[in-house]
């Protein structure tokens, strides 16, 4: 394992599971399976039980440290045989334990393997990559509807700042600033990421990267400071229109469609 802050935990808690005659393998998915986990990294933790008793909702007796610890956990039924608890630690760790039988096919990534009782389990757990991030082609119509509902979101927030209504207008400047991002990584591409509302850190990296480097420091520029009076909101949104009208008219030319 990388010599991590995550690492004590993982290795008291592996030693504890491995200890529990009821878990038949343990390993990890995520970023810390490639090795390019840093300091921040969540900590995707697989365990797989002997079936045929189905899952249960609460956390294995053996991961009393996770227990200790949690200050919020999310647990997601996948099915009869799968649960994913999600929880916040004491010290800000994130930790996914996915729980499973062995009779369930492991789930599509990249794996590092900590142990393993069950001879047709470890067959399957061999290897394992993640699924890559995948962007369709731009699509002009699409892009157009884009460009239009960006001046439609501009009708709003100034609605709202006349109306005083500045809470609101934060929310009207983030989807403004999405939409930009989105138009931006077409320009730079050729591809379509997408709504970015949908997006999570995983398929935002590969977006992100590619529009550092080609904007580098300029990106954040053009998407204006925050902002906490009507007036800098004003300022903030005039500096994403600039660049929104740029890559819009460049996006209508290259795409072959009439700029709205």
């Amino acid at each position: 394992l990388p010599a991590l802050p995550q690492r004590p935990l993982l290795v008291e808690l592996a030693h504890d599971l491995w200890a529990d005659p009821a878990v038949a393998a343990l390993w990890l998915g995520g970023s810390l399976a490639r090795g390019v986990g840093d300091a921040h990294s969540d900590v995707d933790l697989r365990i797989a039980l002997t079936p045929p008793a189905p899952v249960p909702d609460t956390l294995p007796a053996s991961a009393h440290r996770l227990t200790a610890r949690m200050t919020y956990c999310f647990t997601y039924r996948i099915a009869a045989d799968a649960v994913l608890h999600h929880m916040l630690l004491d010290d800000g760790q994130i930790y996914d334990l996915w729980v499973q039988t062995t009779a369930r096919e492991p789930s599509r990534e990249a794996r590092l393997v900590l142990g393993c009782r069950d001879e047709a389990l470890a067959s399957k757990l061999n290897g394992g990559e993640d699924p890559s991030v995948q962007f369709k082609l731009a699509d002009p119509e699409e892009i157009r509807q884009v460009i239009g509902g960006f001046w439609m979101n501009l009708r709003k927030h100034r609605k709202v700042l006349a109306r005083g209504l500045t809470l609101i207008a934060w929310e009207g400047e983030h989807r403004l600033r999405q939409d930009l991002l989105r138009l931006w990584y077409v320009e730079t591409t050729g591809f379509d990421c997408g709504p970015l509302s949908s997006m999570t850190i995983h398929s935002l990296t590969p977006m992100v990267r590619a529009l550092e480097a080609v904007h580098k420091g300029a990106a954040l520029k053009a998407l204006g400071r925050s902002s906490e009076t009507a007036a800098e909101f004003g300022e903030t949104v005039e500096s994403v229109c600039v660049e929104g009208v740029r890559v819009g008219r460049s996006l209508a030319e290259r795409l072959g469609f009439d700029y709205p």
